[in-house]
């Protein structure tokens, strides 16, 4: 098995020398044993290695749909993202757009509390007005009752004066 050439010694009667060829076929099992065992351990090894290699290719299968998955998840939450990035650029624009028009309404109520003032003024200055217009109203009636009474009272006055004169 080693690949040499073994020459047995010759005995005087014949043959080869007993213990040259049993130790030839000593050394020939023993290095066909230790043939067979380097070919076990080699099919042990080749064995484990076959097992290994499974074993990482079914890893190698969970790693891929595991990323898979998370590419998947990745698709799926960028589409969020953008949805919640457009959502975000919606809602700046109307509050852009509510700020400006409560700016806008903002000047429409001080320009309404500015003409409500003014026309508060003129109302207490109708008021006013309408209370003198009564008052005077008042004057006027109490004035056309005096003027009737002296009416009323004129023909005695004029008795009493000539009455007096005389």
């Amino acid at each position: 098995m080693t690949g040499e050439v073994k020459f047995f010694r010759k005995r005087f009667f014949g043959g080869f020398n007993r213990d040259d060829v049993v130790d030839y076929v000593a050394k020939l099992a023993k290095e066909r044993n230790e043939s067979r065992d380097a070919k076990e351990a080699a099919e042990e090894e080749v064995f484990a290695l076959v097992s290994e290699t499974e074993s990482i290719r079914l890893e190698l299968e969970s790693a891929k749909r595991e990323a898979e998955s998370l590419n998947d998840e990745a698709v799926s939450l960028r589409g969020e993202l953008e949805n919640a990035r457009r959502t975000a650029d919606e809602s700046r624009v109307a509050k852009e757009r509510a700020e400006q028009e409560t700016r806008v309404l903002a000047g429409q109520v001080t320009s309404l509390r500015e003409e409500l003032e003014e026309a508060t003024k003129a109302a207490d200055e109708g008021k006013k007005l309408i209370a003198e217009a009564l008052e005077a109203k008042a004057k006027a009636a109490a004035f056309e009752a005096v003027k009737k009474t002296f009416t009323e009272l004129e023909p005695a006055i004029n008795d009493l004066r000539a009455v007096f004169e005389a």
